[in-house]
């Protein structure tokens, strides 16, 4: 083999930071070890998502980033109604009534009709 073809056969790791930016995974390693040298207060000049911030913010995107890589290795994630955006905030909304203890509450979701039915205003009334 000759070095040409060694050099072709590496395979060159990249992360994707927030802001779209592709970075080596050497550099991704240096940024991160640099942050959690600094004091949490100090500023940095461009966090993962693109905008100026401090250590910590820079640090605790690292975390998130690192997190959203592990948990889309699941084998559902990001699949199913509770990954709807309407979902959400249907639910949200609901909750925010229901955690409300006098008012009347006039539409639930329907996954929660039944189990708070007793909360629903009477359309009899």
């Amino acid at each position: 083999m000759s070095p040409k073809t060694a050099a072709a056969l590496v395979i060159k790791r990249a992360v994707t930071l927030g802001d779209g930016r592709k970075v080596s995974l050497a550099a991704y390693v240096a940024a991160w070890k640099k942050c959690l040298a600094l004091h949490p207060s100090t500023p940095v000049g461009r966090c993962p998502d693109g905008w100026d911030g401090r250590a910590s913010d820079a640090l605790a995107q690292f975390r998130s980033g690192m997190h959203d890589r592990i948990n889309r290795h699941l084998p559902h994630y990001g699949k199913g109604r509770k990954w709807s955006s309407d979902w959400q905030r249907e639910t949200m909304q609901a909750a925010a009534r229901l955690n409300c203890p006098r008012l009347a509450i006039d539409w639930l979701p329907i996954h929660l009709k039944e189990r708070f039915s007793h909360r629903l205003r009477s359309r009899a009334a």
